[in-house]
């Protein structure tokens, strides 16, 4: 029995007893044929989904290349590959041809991961804005003592959706508050949610440029704003900004700067 076909059956359980005990023994002895070994194994683990030890990985990107390997699209191709492979065997193909076929297979498994794993990952502008913005963890306004609780009424006008309602009483208590940022930033999103763009530019507009404490913040709000407008070359200038500047969210400014 030829080398390649000797590793090849060990590897997929088919030899007996004796000729694994054989195998095993010629292993330790012979450096040529365990340097071949190794190289068998590395290809043949490429082929191979059980061999990536999933269980022992819970990671979600271990979980994304599971879902990957069992694909229709995957498994197809890992068909066709066997069968090809049976028919090289067929033909007693020599070590060098085989090694050809698996280092073939395994590129070809490779590069079909990657065109995959990049679609799947192309997550659109509008999803990033939803997962970046947190509309549910903005400041609140409920423990203010001005303005009585109509910004508290606000602001749950805006929770429930209800933006150009939450404007009006923002709008109007915009001018009576010292310290509006909050008030600023839940203005502007109110605009972003209702697609009005212009005047939501304006609103980070006014706390970027105001001496308030958190004027920074609105710099996030902005790149948030392009993003949600596909405006991506405008996004990642601010957040270019934001990260050199340690801005407001620079940890996320930098790995939202990674998604685009």
């Amino acid at each position: 029995m030829k080398d390649d076909i000797l590793i090849d059956n060990y590897l997929r359980g088919l030899l007996s007893k004796d000729e694994e005990q054989s195998f095993l023994k010629r292993l330790k002895s012979d450096i040529d044929f365990n340097e071949k070994f190794q190289l068998e194994k590395q290809l043949f683990d490429a082929l191979d989904e059980e061999s990536w030890s999933f269980a022992e990985r819970n990671t979600n990107e271990a979980n994304e290349y599971l879902e990957i390997l069992n694909s229709k699209d995957i498994k197809n191709l890992k068909k066709t590959l066997a069968e090809t492979s049976t028919g090289f065997n067929s033909k007693k193909t020599n070590t060098g041809n085989k090694r050809f076929f698996y280092y073939l297979a395994a590129a070809s498994i490779i590069v079909l991961l990657g065109f995959q794993m990049f679609f799947n990952q192309n997550i659109s502008n509008q999803d990033l804005y939803e997962e970046y913005v947190g509309l549910n963890d903005l400041p609140s306004f409920v423990s203010r003592s001005d303005g009585s609780n109509k910004l508290a009424n606000a602001q749950e006008l805006f929770e429930k959706g209800q933006y150009a309602d939450a404007l009006d009483i923002f709008n109007v208590f915009e001018s009576q508050i010292e310290n509006r940022s909050n008030l600023l930033i839940y203005k502007g999103l109110s605009y972003v949610e209702l697609e009005d763009y212009e005047n939501a530019e304006q609103a980070f507009n006014d706390l970027v440029t105001s001496d308030l404490l958190d004027a920074e913040k609105g710099y996030w709000y902005k790149a948030l704003l392009y993003l949600k407008q596909d405006k991506v070359l405008e996004t990642e200038g601010i957040l270019e900004t934001i990260v050199s500047e340690n801005f407001f969210n620079s940890k996320k400014a930098r790995d939202l700067l990674k998604e685009l």
